[in-house]
């Protein structure tokens, strides 16, 4: 009993001795270091995306946030998300596993989520493939069909099938991915102006805006006495409507607004009679 005591003790010695020569063996996954600069931010709608800003980005937007994903599978690796109000706004570093990477990056004058919208769960991340991706703006309610018009100065970058294999500092040259709707009725002292149908929501992968306002509770209602009416429009592939109200009397029209283009809708309201002009 005690010789196979011994023997089995002297087997399990060489196991342990060759699970730690081979384990001695296994190499560590190569990482880089990517950090980034953000281009393309302007005060000015219609103006080019193009330069370095020379003032702080915190200037520009309230949000900044950075993903990677997986080229071939398109599985989200990491993501950062800063605000303005922190001291290092701007300043993102990723550290990736050598390999292929879609890089996207969003800023915006109003706070989002990504792949989710109800604000109370900021503190809940959603992890979507880069086909299903997007960024949603934050909204108050939990519910699919209330949605508030959030809509403010956005913009959007992507690298796609980019490979890192070394540290290095990539150039994000953001994209203004939104319009601007001025409103200007000429025939009314006083008169208000309800903006229909822009979308809360924009798909990564295709660059598109989606998900309506719905019972927006007045969020996108503007009154003239209040000063010059404006909208910045994300809904920017297809028209978006307006009510134009004068005490009881209500009536509608439409207009496109282009991405990165500022448009003055100009006319009467007895006639409803209204050119656009383009800047």
């Amino acid at each position: 009993m005690k010789k196979s005591m011994l023997t089995i003790c002297a087997v399990a010695v060489m196991l342990s001795a060759c699970i730690k020569d081979f384990g001695g063996h296994v190499e560590s996954v190569k990482k880089s270091k990517i950090a980034f600069k953000i281009g393309g931010l302007n005060h000015n709608v219609g103006d080019p995306n193009v330069g370095f800003p020379t003032e702080p980005i915190k200037n520009f937007i309230v949000q900044l946030t950075i993903i990677a994903y997986n080229t071939e599978d398109g599985a989200e690796i990491t993501r950062q998300t800063q605000l303005s109000s922190s001291p290092t706004f701007g300043q993102i570093t990723l550290d990736l596993p050598n390999g292929t990477y879609n890089f996207v990056a969003i800023g915006s004058n109003s706070e989002f989520g990504i792949n989710q919208f109800y604000d109370a769960d900021k503190d809940k991340p959603v992890y979507l493939h880069y086909a299903d991706a997007n960024f949603q703006y934050w909204q108050p309610t939990q519910f699919f069909l209330d949605k508030f018009y959030k809509t403010s100065d956005t913009f959007f970058a992507k690298k796609v099938g980019v490979t890192i294999n070394n540290n290095q500092t990539m150039e994000m040259i953001m994209e203004r991915i939104v319009g601007l709707l001025n409103v200007v009725v000429t025939d009314l002292p006083n008169y208000l102006v309800d903006l229909q149908n822009d979308y809360t929501a924009y798909k990564i992968d295709t660059q598109t805006a989606y998900n309506p306002m719905e019972n927006d509770f007045g969020s996108a209602i503007r009154y003239s006495q209040n000063g010059p009416i404006s909208f910045y429009i994300i809904r920017t592939h297809v028209p978006v409507g307006l009510r134009i109200r004068y005490g009881s009397t209500e009536k509608y029209i439409e207009v496109n607004v282009p991405k990165n283009k500022r448009i003055t809708l100009t006319g009467q309201f007895a006639t409803m009679t209204f050119t656009s002009s383009v800047e």
